[in-house]
């Protein structure tokens, strides 16, 4: 019978998880429960009165999906680490990359460089790893899937096909930049790519349409100026196969230059559109989500839950005194050579008296000069904090320049501090407009960058942040229900990109789980490594706090270390959970 089949599967489960507090992604409420794994899949939620072949005691602890983070660049990593660091050291079991519009593949031979300098522009991963690491055994997106598929991963890998790749391809590296239209055919021929590999498994397209995002040599990549002709072929084409998400980064987001083939998609369409805004007036936008999400219209604004924070330090790709005379003296020596230079009492004095060789006007010299939105790390760091903690702050009371501080907190640590600043928006020295995109229905989180911006921003941590920080420490407003911010991170990301087959802890749902202490999740203050291909640098941040990250029932990570188990794939196309009998 159905029972005693059922009763079977349940008494012989790979694996069971006792004594959860569990807190299942659907932003219900949370209670205690085992939980019963067979395979790669959740059998029974509840009272497990049967031993399974493994067992795993909650103690009481929080156990949650494991994390769908669906921005991510991992496009050139995943050629060389199986892990996915940082991601993996945050209770992340699924990515999605190829954001932004720039990724590897399609790729005529001969052309690779031309990919990677946008990468290295865009993305700030250094061109000698990209060219060390990634294999180019493909040209078109399919091979490319199928390249990184041989491999397993610590976590499961989704991959978006991005409109710089795809104009390349078609209209050439002289054309695909400027301001020349594509012609109709060459329209139908990047429509005709974007089909074949969402058919191959892509789970959607993605397009840059910032003057943000430049490429190597300060050119506007490919698609940032594309007609909305370009935009509605290629969404059509999705629209017309029924699967597959859009993501944009756009400057021009409430413009009605970009809303009206973007209302034109989600209203006529069941699919999905997450963007990023970078420009304009972003109220009147997600007024627009706000009212129609609710109707069934499918556009979701990504968040971050701080602002994207550039990290400065000796060894960062920009700090205040980067550009000063002096400090060009010793710009290429090792970091242990400008720590002892720079503690020396003469050269001190001189760089201190010298002004910047840079345009004024230029908004990193804006952002280098913000001392009041500059703020020293500390163990673990505090993402929230005041203005007497800013650089400004110290300077006000010890009586001493901005500079001179400045010029201290680096050579701390041997050179190895780092000074954060928020490169977006921070009100007020508080997270309340953050915390308002968070609760808004339409909002999904995101903008992590796991693998992107290695020399001078590291939000790979933005998962476990999140939670440890809106659900228990925050002191200057109101926290976020853990229910509430557990969803937003799991059940919706997973539905952003139609992984309908994880993000809750649910019956017939894969067992992605992270067990947490709560009470201890915290993130460390961000590191330089060089452990890139060629020995290239990177900033990573580590977690405390997760007893166990389990990807379809096997165990990835023990206290917050690798078990050096490997089950994650490349996925293909959206996914649908397999239905358990009752």
């Amino acid at each position: 019978s159905i029972r005693r089949q059922r009763q079977m599967c349940i008494r012989d489960s790979d694996l069971v998880i006792r004594n959860g507090k569990i807190v299942d992604g659907s932003g219900e409420a949370s209670f205690m429960g085992d939980i019963a794994i067979n395979g790669d899949r959740i059998v029974k939620i509840g009272l497990i009165e049967d031993k399974g072949n493994k067992e795993i005691d909650a103690e009481g602890n929080l156990v949650t999906p494991g994390w769908v983070d669906i921005h991510t660049h991992y496009d050139g990593q995943v050629c060389w680490d199986e892990y996915l660091t940082p991601s993996c050291w945050h209770g992340v079991t699924t990515v999605v990359m190829g954001n932004c519009g720039v990724g590897f593949a399609p790729v005529k031979p001969g052309t690779e460089e031309f990919l990677v300098q946008l990468m290295e522009g865009v993305e700030d991963i250094p061109g000698v790893a990209l060219n060390e690491g990634v294999s180019w055994d493909w040209e078109s997106f399919p091979e490319y899937l199928d390249s990184i598929g041989k491999k397993n991963y610590a976590m499961d890998i989704g991959a978006m096909i991005g409109h710089g790749p795809i104009r390349s391809y078609v209209m050439g590296m002289d054309r695909c930049q400027g301001k020349e239209e594509a012609s109709d055919d060459e329209i139908n021929e990047m429509a005709k790519i974007t089909k074949e590999a969402i058919e191959a498994g892509a789970l959607g397209f993605s397009t840059s349409r910032t003057y943000l995002h430049r490429d190597k040599f300060g050119e506007y990549v490919p698609g940032t100026e594309a007609t909305a002709k370009e935009m509605r072929k290629i969404a059509n084409t999705i629209a017309d196969l029924g699967q597959g998400t859009l993501e944009i980064v756009s400057d021009w987001m409430d413009q009605d230059i970009e809303l009206d083939w973007v209302k034109e998609f989600v209203e006529k369409s069941d699919r999905t559109l997450t963007y990023a805004q970078t420009g304009g007036n972003p109220v009147e936008t997600w007024k627009y989500c706000e009212e129609n999400f609710s109707k069934g219209v499918k556009i979701r604004p990504q968040f971050p839950g701080r602002p994207t924070g550039m990290l400065f330090s000796l060894e960062s790709t920009v700090h205040p005194f980067i550009a000063h005379p002096s400090y060009a003296e010793i710009a290429d020596k090792s970091l242990e050579e400008k720590v002892a230079t720079m503690k020396d009492e003469s050269f001190r004095q001189k760089i201190l008296s010298e002004e910047p060789a840079v345009d004024k006007n230029h908004m990193i010299y804006t952002l280098m000069m913000s001392f009041d939105k500059q703020f020293p790390m500390n163990e673990i760091p505090d993402y929230e904090p005041s203005y007497e903690e800013s650089i400004a702050g110290i300077a006000e009371s010890s009586g001493k320049s901005v500079m001179e501080v400045m010029y201290d907190e680096m050579l701390k640590n041997e050179g190895k501090t780092f000074v954060w600043a928020p490169f977006s928006p921070y009100p007020d020295h508080n997270l309340d407009t953050y915390k308002m995109m968070m609760e808004f229905e339409s909002s999904v989180a995101g903008l992590s960058d796991g693998g992107a911006h290695c020399g001078l921003i590291c939000d790979a941590s933005m998962p476990t942040w999140n939670i440890a920080h809106y659900t228990r420490d925050r002191v200057k407003g109101e926290k976020i229900p853990l229910e509430f911010l557990i969803r937003k991170q799991t059940k919706e990301t997973a539905e952003t990109f139609g992984l309908m087959d994880r993000g809750q802890i649910k019956e017939g749902y894969l067992a992605d789980i992270n067990i947490i202490d709560h009470e201890n999740l915290c993130v460390y203050k961000p590191e330089m490594v060089h452990d890139l291909p060629t020995g290239s640098r990177r900033i990573i941040q580590k977690a405390g706090g997760y007893l166990a990250t389990i990807k379809s029932g096997v165990v990835t990570f023990k206290n917050d270390q690798a078990t050096g188990e490997l089950p994650g794939t490349v996925l293909r196309g959206e996914r649908t959970a397999e239905a358990i009998s009752a």
